[in-house]
């Protein structure tokens, strides 16, 4: 498996270009309401200043409650709380389905290798006995429910979207458009720089070679262009508060995807690929425009 995939989309797209598609079996023919040049005005019109008081303490808090639906939240409880309407479970929802049609099926055989890799690598050995806990601990009761409605995943996905979840919107874009133009992409990043979101600054990069067209400021013109691009998204999310520890769904993904299971977290797995390390200080540069220029509160 090649590592170098990662170059070009999220952990969890190089999960399934290397163990094979599993993310849509079908597709909701009804787009979601996202990022059409029409939308663009009246985003930029509305959006609130990010110079909100305590906008770091409401970030953080929100961070922690969002965690939870990841790292410790039954299926149960996921479900209820998407069903009782909260956005991010709906999306935590959707990738539930997601993650366990695709255990038992485009990934099965990787799973069955995943103890053997533990066995002959201590090191991965954490993060393979968390896999397999969190599968036995979620994907029983979904699977059931997904044989009674294969179309789940998607389903969740396009409401969570639908309903204005930042990072559902840009996922279920991804998956639907082949090509962005700058004022689409002005969209996503306005809304991301008033809401702060890292679950949305990792899902942006995704969307960056989607972009046709050059980004209208050539100051930050480099952040949305290329791998280096791409990295910085990343590790700015990261570093923003995005899970990236073992144990996220990022590092399963790779684990599960591409046998990479023993990094503590994704800056440490990308120190391992010298494509990372030969373009480290530009990566260092971008983050720094994106954190200091691209999202900086807009000044009043």
């Amino acid at each position: 498996m090649k590592k170098g995939l990662l170059l070009a989309v999220s952990a969890a797209v190089l999960a399934v270009a290397a163990a094979g598609v599993w993310w849509w079996s079908t597709r909701e023919a009804a787009p979601a309401a996202v990022a059409t040049d029409a939308n663009v005005g009246k985003a930029e019109s509305s959006a609130e200043s990010s110079t909100l008081p305590g906008r770091s303490e409401q970030a953080r808090l929100r961070i922690e409650a969002h965690r939870r639906l990841w790292r410790d939240a039954s299926y149960i409880d996921v479900r209820q709380s998407a069903q009782d309407g909260d956005l991010v479970a709906q999306r935590r929802l959707s990738e539930i389905y997601e993650d366990c049609r695709a255990y038992g099926g485009s990934l099965q055989s990787n799973m069955e290798l995943l103890r053997r890799l533990a066995g002959a690598d201590r090191g991965s050995k954490a993060a393979v006995d968390g896999i397999y806990h969190d599968n036995s601990r979620l994907c029983g009761q979904a699977d059931a429910d997904m044989r009674k409605n294969p179309g789940l995943a998607e389903y969740w996905l396009h409401k969570s979207a639908k309903a204005g979840d930042l990072t559902s919107e840009m996922r279920y874009f991804s998956r639907t458009v082949t090509t962005l133009s700058p004022k689409q992409f002005q969209y996503f990043v306005e809304k991301l720089r008033d809401s702060g979101d890292p679950d949305a600054m990792f899902e942006l990069a995704l969307l960056l070679s989607k972009l046709r067209g050059d980004w209208p400021d050539p100051s930050q013109a480099p952040a949305f262009k290329g791998e280096s691009a791409q990295y910085a998204w990343m590790l700015a999310a990261c570093r923003a508060g995005y899970d990236c520890t073992r144990g996220s769904r990022t590092m399963n993904l790779l684990c599960v995807g591409m046998f990479a299971c023993s990094s503590p977290d994704y800056e440490h797995y990308l120190l391992g690929m010298p494509s990372y390390l030969s373009s480290r200080d530009q990566v260092a540069r971008l983050v720094n425009l994106i954190e200091s220029s691209i999202l900086a509160p807009k000044k009043t």
